[in-house]
């Protein structure tokens, strides 16, 4: 059996350290239920609730886009269905859209309107879409799900609703330049409220301005916070959560940003990371559908290997990463589960490639 097991495992990408956001609330299991709190979860559901501007922090693959997936997901049901989450990428715009208000604006108003229309997504696009849906319908079972939650499309949840917005979209666009786009998104915003109900801007990917050899990206979070997340916080009618680097902590705009949010939340560390550990690979295991006991995976000495690298200072992601090329491992090698060796192999591995 374990050898099925395995070949499951790899075939369904089950440890995959890496998701597309829209599958990460599948596979995120709570910090809350992991360390036996309400300190993170619980927490971001209340502030959201509250019509709060939140910013999620920790350092790269501790968790930060898979909490925002969780508690603004489809299965986020602890939620009012009145808050209505917009995920907005903003790692690949250019830098004066990020830094510069009025171009911020822009954006955000083109995007929403882009969410509001289905004619402007592709064939592909939509079909994605109606997919992640029958999905969600399927994992809820005869449970709900969330009308409104991060990553689906507005017109897939109230069709008037969207062609409001998408006609305040069209008449700013045909205006081009000379209109002032934070005007239009107050009356975006406003519609919002017409149909009691409140937007929450969700920036996951906004955690990417590092500094890396050769390349100092500070100064452009540095105006993101200074700039931007002030005509966010004072110019609109709108919740806010954005992901922030636990690097970004001793930049004087995220200090001086930090007093027009309503909180912050810090992504813990595990506090049994073995048994936490333990928990998520086992919960990869039944999203995947793979009936096979984590025993016939993964030997109790290799769980304990893989929890002391988390210890030495790693996140998830690395754990995950591990996992995973130790069982790409053990498929090679013809082992049956994965073993202690075979962590310490790809532990190896993994640093040097660092």
């Amino acid at each position: 059996m374990t050898r099925e097991a395995l070949r499951a495992v790899d075939a369904t990408r089950a440890f995959e350290a890496t998701r597309r956001f829209d599958e990460l609330s599948l596979y995120h299991v709570p910090f809350d239920e992991l360390n036996g709190d309400y300190h993170t979860e619980a927490a971001l559901t209340q502030m959201v609730a509250s019509q709060g501007r939140i910013a999620i922090i920790g350092p790269s693959g501790s968790g930060k886009s898979s909490l925002i997936s969780a508690v603004l997901g489809p299965f986020a049901m602890d939620l009012s269905e009145k808050i209505v989450p917009l995920r907005v990428p903003v790692a690949t715009e250019s830098d004066a859209t990020v830094t510069e208000p009025g171009a911020m604006a822009r954006h955000l108003v083109r995007y929403v309107t882009r969410w509001a229309s289905s004619e402007r997504f592709s064939p592909a696009e939509r079909e994605e879409f109606r997919r992640g849906v029958a999905e969600v319908s399927r994992r809820a079972g005869d449970g709900k799900s969330r009308e409104y939650h991060v990553g689906l499309p507005l017109w897939l949840a109230n069709v008037e609703f969207a062609r409001q917005v998408q006609t305040t979209g069209d008449e700013y666009e045909s205006k081009a330049s000379g209109a002032d786009a934070v005007e239009y998104l107050k009356r975006m915003l406003a519609l919002f409220a017409s149909h009691e109900l409140y937007a929450v801007f969700v920036f996951d990917d906004s955690d990417t301005w590092l500094r890396i050899p050769d390349l100092d990206r500070s100064e452009v979070a540095n105006a993101f916070f200074l700039r931007t997340i002030r005509m966010i916080t004072k110019e609109l009618d709108a919740g806010l959560v954005l992901a922030v680097h636990d690097d970004y902590l001793g930049l004087a705009g995220y200090r001086e940003a930090s007093k027009w949010l309503s909180g912050e939340i810090s992504v813990p560390r595990l506090i049994d990371p073995r048994r936490g550990i333990d928990s998520i690979l086992r919960d990869r295991l039944a999203v995947a559908e793979i009936g096979a006991p984590i025993e016939d995976v993964i030997e109790a000495d290799a769980l304990g290997h893989l929890a002391k690298h988390y210890e030495s200072g790693k996140t998830i992601r690395d754990a995950l990463r591990i996992a995973q090329r130790s069982l790409q491992h053990a498929m090679s090698d013809s082992i049956d589960r994965v073993t202690a060796q075979l962590i310490e192999q790809a532990i190896v591995e993994l640093a040097e490639r660092a």
